[in-house]
């Protein structure tokens, strides 16, 4: 070809590139709707959902550090709290390792590394308002059991029925190989001899006091052989674990696909759990949770993202029978759902996410249910006071899905609430139904979409990377 014709041919794409318009553009890149069906097994309604399943895990050491956070002045926290129903406080984290009990009350000269009846009182006062129980850590690193039990104690006599359960040492599987705690061959059995004797001491100061464990980080064996052990302890309430999807957050390659896809840590926790033989055992909980480990990573933890991976992690565990989840959250976290920005307490995106949770579960029982698109895409289904409740989440970036909703019999209505945000990246501008977070603390679903019909399937379009929740009749 000689020249002349390739500077003809040049000008003409040149010429066309230059006609089209951004909106022709869009057209030519535009990808078509993808359908997913949707079933669930109507006859057989299955686990029934906590109450008390979404919950807060904190750092002990915020009840020094911040005395106004956990306090009964708090209103908006309390608000927020109670928004998404009765729930379980958690008081951990690898500070609970880290802190000490003065059996006093705080004054100015106290180190911020002790905890005092002051700090207890409060939390006491705080979880009253709020209607959450308290679940608290005891320090297992000193290997002090004496003083473990003079603090729980008064860790009874303050809360009194606002007392969940305790437990001893937080993530013991890292005392070895991740921390000073203990020696680098510190094994379950050496962590089981010390949690029996915190729990005998506990006991003659606490009689017929709960317990949870073994709390570990990583090491779901621990979790399996804990509930051998202990399966037919009356007084050990709980299984726990904890569960982040990645980290930690200095990774740089870490981004926020890293949460949206498939999980692999998630089955495996979640089988340890199932996995004892004991005859007797506990119901399980998660009790530290969130997704990116070390703190979260901006532009991951703090994005809508977060709120796609946070509602479909609730679900897997509730449809698995889990009593709960606690989302750790407190000063300086990019994951929080709740966050203190220049003095004003706001709502994060997965904090939208437990909203849409407690929307989609109330007083339900999880149903099983089957999608035949697993491209990013998941459906979850409950039965409450009569009516199907489905959660559909997209978390494919690139596509729009129409779900296909069948079921046996006639749907008479259909009520549909979303989860949105501007982008997969956005930090503010979520809501759910229409609504965001008043700077009270208070919410309002406001927008939903209402159909009726009398037909078996029924089709909610979920734009990419958005999430809906359907109410049937």
């Amino acid at each position: 070809m000689n020249k002349s014709w390739l500077i003809i041919l040049l000008a003409v794409v040149l010429v066309s590139c230059h006609k089209d318009h951004p909106e022709d553009l869009k057209k030519q890149f535009i990808i078509n709707d993808h359908t997913a069906n949707v079933t669930f097994d109507e006859s057989h309604p299955g686990n029934l959902i906590a109450p008390t399943f979404e919950g807060f895990s904190f750092e002990t050491d915020i009840l020094a550090r911040d005395v106004n956070f956990l306090n009964v002045n708090n209103k908006v926290l309390i608000q927020l709290m109670k928004n998404i129903g009765p729930g379980i406080l958690r008081m951990g984290g690898a500070s609970s390792d880290l802190t000490t009990w003065a059996g006093t009350a705080r004054n100015g000269n106290t180190p911020l590394d002790v905890i005092t009846t002051t700090d207890v009182d409060r939390l006491s006062a705080f979880s009253k308002a709020t209607g959450w129980p308290v679940l608290f850590g005891l320090n297992l690193a000193n290997n002090d059991s004496g003083l473990a039990a003079s603090e729980a104690a008064y860790v009874y006599q303050s809360l009194g029925n606002s007392l969940y359960a305790f437990q001893s040492g937080n993530e013991p599987d890292a005392f070895g190989p991740y921390t000073n705690h203990r020696n680098p061959a510190y094994s379950f059995d050496d962590f089981l001899s010390e949690w029996r004797g915190y729990q005998s001491a506990v006991q003659k100061a606490v009689p017929g006091s709960n317990f949870a464990g073994p709390d570990v980080a990583f090491n779901t064996s621990w979790i399996t052989a804990f509930t051998n052990n202990e399966g037919t302890d009356v007084n050990v309430k709980l299984q726990d674990g904890h569960y982040y999807e990645t980290g930690p957050a200095s990774n740089p390659g870490i981004d926020y696909h890293s949460i949206l896809g498939r999980s692999l840590k998630l089955p495996q926790l979640i089988q340890s759990f199932k996995a004892s033989a004991s005859k007797n055992q506990q119901p399980f909980r998660v009790t530290e949770c969130n997704n990116v480990y070390g703190g979260g990573k901006p532009g991951v933890s703090d994005v809508f993202a977060s709120a796609l991976w946070a509602l479909d992690v609730m679900w897997i565990l509730a449809d698995n029978g889990c009593q709960g989840i606690n989302f750790h959250t407190g000063i300086g976290l990019y994951y929080s759902p709740v966050m203190n920005e220049n003095g004003i307490l706001k709502a994060k995106p997965e904090y939208y996410a437990m909203l849409a949770f407690k929307y989609g579960s109330i007083n339900g029982r999880s149903i099983s249910t089957k999608i035949d698109e697993a491209d990013y895409c998941s459906a979850h289904t409950c039965l409450t006071n009569g009516a199907y409740s489905l959660t559909l989440i997209n978390k494919n970036l690139n596509k729009s899905f129409d779900f296909n909703i069948v079921r046996s019999k006639n749907i008479s209505s259909i009520a549909v609430s979303r989860l949105t945000a501007p982008s997969i990246t956005s930090a503010v501008d979520v809501t759910f139904g229409g609504s965001k977070v008043n700077a009270d603390g208070t919410f309002i679903p406001s927008v939903t979409e209402n159909y009726t019909g009398n037909k078996t399937s029924f089709i909610v379009n979920v734009p990419a990377g958005s999430a809906a929740v359907v109410t049937l009749q």
